[in-house]
């Protein structure tokens, strides 16, 4: 039997709708820049393949050297390492996106469990990348987007159409928990769920069958957090970390008024709307797990992107659902077959502009990961190796892994982006502090006299503060850093040949990673 043409025009634009989906993912999720983690998460990949052992206590830092080291990312890190061993960071670009559009199928698939309509679902993702763009560079969370994503698939397709994988959430727990810390959020979100399912149950059915099999699920994921290099050890150090504020920007919390993350907050509004509009025909369940998001995402921003995950699906069934309300009261506004070959042309045409934008965005990059010379201090870097500069290296601790790579073994660093994982609370607070100004920075250079050189962003008037201490020597003044020494006898030789007019300097900035 022929396809009537009305239907065929409208699956036209569903396979438009979700080419959108997925081009826009290929555009936002195509962060070129270096994080400032990568260095370190490569680097520490490429010990553990090396050696064959995690390093238990820390190596890199003069503040926190042999202070016990619990690397709860040590498996995502064996696989950037292995990628940029193969590939480049050109691999590690590719497997990142790679991770998005996986991410952006699981969310199709969950949509696709209940009827929708494609031009919602092609909005809806659109606002969706948009809102989970900021979380795609190259690191760690990106594995904890696609396994909640996974958490999100396999509930709904257990409790909208009843189709059983619940299995699949203790395995993945045991992969996730070995990757990043985000697997708490997946616990906790089917937690939520499990006890809102009991407590319907037990409140308006007055039964427990089928109770028994999300507790075991439930049970059998919090259990697989243990299977990792450190146990229980390691539960105590997430519980520690989270229990301490973090004065770091992604761990504050979303500003309610002001135009800051507006794809967040609107994705926000839009939510709030379609739960009006359900009333008592939503799900219990489904509102719960969206509600903990939202309040996680309002609480520190890094947490953004679970609740786009979370609400994407809610939000294409419902403003489905309302449209469909509207076409049912004023008939005259249903979409005639010609206005579905307009709809599929202009979505064409917008997933051809996303494609275009990302292709652009990863040549001008040439493919590689981009470290940007105004945010990371490549020509001091530079200049501390081709002058053979070594000692402990005091720094911001957003340039502490780059150095890392970059300087050890010549060099130990103060802090790094490893935090608590590592340094004692102290050294943080000291570190952040520091980065206040010149007075301040001056200030840590004397409570670390265990410090040799030191390189940080150029405070106004630091230069001079430091000429003034007697202490320390300004060699090198780069375009975001300034790079000093401590007259202590260690780095004489420095300190002679800057006076002498014979220090060598960066010719060119090697911007792409390492």
């Amino acid at each position: 039997m022929n396809e009537h043409p009305a239907f065929r025009a409208k699956r036209l634009a569903a396979l438009f709708s979700r080419l959108v989906a997925f081009t826009a993912a290929f555009q936002l999720f195509s962060y070129v820049t270096a994080d400032p983690d990568l260095w370190g998460h490569v680097l520490f990949g490429r010990h553990l393949a090396e050696t064959g052992a995690l390093a238990r206590v820390d190596p890199y830092s003069f503040t926190a050297l042999g202070r016990p080291w619990i690397n709860h990312e040590w498996l995502c890190e064996l696989l950037f390492y292995w990628t940029f061993a193969g590939l480049s960071s050109t691999g590690l670009l590719f497997g990142k996106l790679f991770l998005g559009l996986v991410l952006i199928g699981m969310l199709w698939a969950t949509c696709r469990l209940r009827p929708h309509e494609p031009l919602v679902f092609a909005m809806v993702m659109l606002l969706a990348a948009f809102t989970l763009r900021h979380g795609y560079m190259v690191r760690p969370q990106v594995f904890s987007f696609v396994l909640f994503g996974l958490f999100v698939l396999v509930i709904h397709s257990k409790l909208v159409r009843d189709k059983n994988a619940l299995f699949l959430l203790p395995l993945s727990t045991i992969f996730w928990v070995n990757v990043h810390g985000g697997v708490l959020m997946g616990l906790v979100y089917l937690g939520a769920v499990v006890s809102w399912i009991t407590f319907f149950k037990l409140a308006f059915r007055r039964n427990v069958r089928g109770l028994e099999q999300w507790w075991l699920i439930l049970g059998l994921s919090m259990a697989a957090t243990l299977v990792n290099p450190y146990g229980w050890r390691l539960l105590g150090f997430f519980y520690h970390s989270l229990s301490v504020p973090r004065t770091i920007s992604e761990w504050a919390p979303v500003p309610l008024w002001g135009a800051s993350f507006p794809f967040f907050k609107i994705m926000a509004l839009l939510t709030l709307a379609v739960f009006a509009f359900k009333g008592r025909k939503n799900q219990g369940w489904e509102v719960v797990g969206i509600g903990l998001t939202l309040y996680a995402a309002f609480r520190h921003q890094r947490h953004i992107p679970f609740f786009a995950i979370a609400a994407a699906p809610y939000l294409v069934s419902g403003l489905s659902s309302i449209i469909w309300k509207v076409r049912e009261k004023f008939p005259r506004l249903a979409i005639t077959r010609p206005s579905w070959y307009v709809l599929a042309t202009v979505l064409a045409v917008v997933a051809g502009f996303q494609a275009h934008l990302g292709v652009r965005t990863y040549r001008a990059s040439h493919y590689q990961v981009f470290v940007d010379p105004t945010v990371y201090p490549v020509a001091g870097m530079q200049f501390l190796s081709m002058n053979q500069a070594e000692g402990n290296l005091i720094l911001p601790f957003t340039w502490g892994e780059y150095a890392i790579w970059k300087r050890y073994p010549h060099s130990l660093v103060s802090v790094d982006g490893r935090f608590r994982t590592v340094y004692p609370e102290k050294v943080i607070q000291d570190h952040l502090q520091a980065t206040k100004g010149a007075a301040e920075w001056m200030a840590l250079l004397e409570k670390y006299p265990e410090g040799d050189l030191s390189i940080t962003y150029r405070f106004v008037g630091l230069k001079e503060l430091a000429s003034k201490s007697g202490e320390w020597v300004p060699l090198y003044d780069g375009p975001i850093s300034l790079v000093m020494v401590k007259d202590n006898g260690k780095n004489q030789n420095l300190i002679e040949k800057y006076k002498a007019g014979e220090l060598s300097y960066p010719p060119k900035l090697d911007i792409f990673f390492p």
